[in-house]
């Protein structure tokens, strides 16, 4: 096993980004549908923010004028999440004979359908009105932009930064990290997962000596999942060697000398063939 760990290049070493940003996908493509989902409600609840409070905000300036109406529906008195009760009606009116209709929250009172009102609206746009004392809208927290940020789009955002920083993590480990030798304690597959991964524990001593436990997760078709593979199977476990980061040993790494690939002239052109890193 001693010459499997001597046949790990030195530090430091080419690494592709690939097998990086495979570590944890599941949190990036979540992470990438929270911000995705995220900003998108949010971009369509600040375009529709200029929608019934801007044509509120017309009507309080004026002038308006007024005209019959008549309630065609009426709902029952509910709260609303400003702790205030409300009551939300449909209505129809009559501008220079052309039939009106419109909706808003008044205060609860006792109304039927049929119930004459006066309505307000806007003389060069009476599609805009309200009856008079009445509320276009009432501002709700899921119609705010900033709900929608703050719901979404953050959350997924520090789902994508902790993936990132795994990745970096991972890289870490594989450019710089000290070899030693590592003992398989136990191998289990990874249920209901595609591709299909084998979850591996060991043990290792760092550069201080000092017994480590690692564990990761690692594909079944490769070099390093086949070997695990006939170990589970044979019930006899061995040693492999394991790369551990110097100054935070808990970051480690199983993998086999196959794994890489030696330096060529082609510089960063070339890079080394890594498996893929831990998914959870």
């Amino acid at each position: 096993m001693r010459h499997e760990v001597r046949k790990i290049p030195p530090a430091p070493r080419l690494v592709r980004w690939g097998p990086l940003l495979a570590r944890r996908w599941p949190l990036a493509i979540v992470g990438g549908l929270l911000v995705v989902c995220g900003t998108l409600v949010a971009w369509l609840m600040f375009l529709q923010s200029g929608g019934k409070p801007s044509d509120a905000a017309r009507l309080d300036q004026g002038p308006v004028a007024i005209a019959d109406g008549k309630l065609t529906l009426v709902w029952p008195v509910r709260p609303f999440p400003d702790g205030s009760l409300r009551q939300q009606v449909r209505y129809e009116f009559r501008v220079q004979g052309v039939r009106l209709v419109g909706g808003c929250f008044l205060t609860p009172g006792e109304r039927r359908v049929g119930d004459v009102c006066a309505v307000e609206y806007l003389p060069d746009d009476p599609n805009r009105s309200r009856v008079r004392g009445g509320m276009l809208h009432l501002q709700r927290d899921w119609l705010l932009a900033r709900f929608w940020l703050a719901a979404l789009t953050l959350p997924g955002g520090l789902l994508l930064l902790g993936w990132l920083t795994g990745a970096f993590q991972l890289r870490q480990v594989l450019v710089h990290g000290d070899a030693a030798i590592g003992l398989v304690h136990r191998v289990r597959r990874v249920a209901w997962l595609l591709p299909e991964m084998l979850a591996v524990d060991y043990t290792f001593r760092d550069h201080r000596a000092v017994v480590r436990h690692g564990r990761h997760w690692v594909r079944t078709h490769g070099e390093l999942g086949a070997r695990l593979l006939r170990m589970m199977d044979a019930g006899r476990y061995e040693e492999l060697p394991v790369l551990h980061d110097r100054r935070f040993p808990h970051w480690n790494r199983m993998l086999l000398p196959q794994d890489f690939l030696p330096h060529t002239p082609g510089g960063m052109g070339a890079g080394f063939d890594l498996p893929v890193g831990p998914r959870a």
